[in-house]
């Protein structure tokens, strides 16, 4: 169950910051056997699409600059390094069972979690991934 949340999380960090930037947005929502639902911007198998609005209808604080980039190239950036970390010889490590205890990525995890930052860059950069 941990899994699906590290999933979701890595799912939703850019499309957070699309969500402001865009008016609609199509979310893809999937419940997962344990009855958690998965929200992403990359299609899963059984997930049903909605189209969300982004606009929030605030404006932006006095004197503060806009940023450099846009959401896009922000959610490429981190897709883009998640990858990099997740194809490196690096050991990760997350807490898997909520106990406080670090365990190390399992090969098939490590492999999951690489496809999933893989689509996330197809999905948000303009270039594909080097496999």
């Amino acid at each position: 169950m941990n899994r699906i949340v590290l999933i979701a999380t890595l799912a939703l960090a850019p499309a957070s910051a699309l969500l402001a930037a865009e008016d609609k947005v199509t979310v893809y929502k999937t419940t997962t056997e344990d009855g958690v639902n998965v929200y992403s911007q990359t299609e899963l198998e059984g997930s049903q699409a909605r189209q969300v609005s982004g606009d929030t209808g605030e404006a932006p604080p006095a004197g503060e600059q806009a940023p450099a980039k846009s959401p896009v190239e922000q959610a490429c950036e981190k897709a883009r390094a998640n990858y990099e970390l997740l194809s490196s010889d690096k050991r990760l490590q997350r807490d898997k069972d909520g106990d406080g205890v670090m365990e190390e990525y399992t090969a098939e995890e490590r492999a999951a979690e690489t496809d999933i930052a893989r689509r996330q860059m197809q999905a948000y950069c303009a270039q594909e991934p080097e496999s």
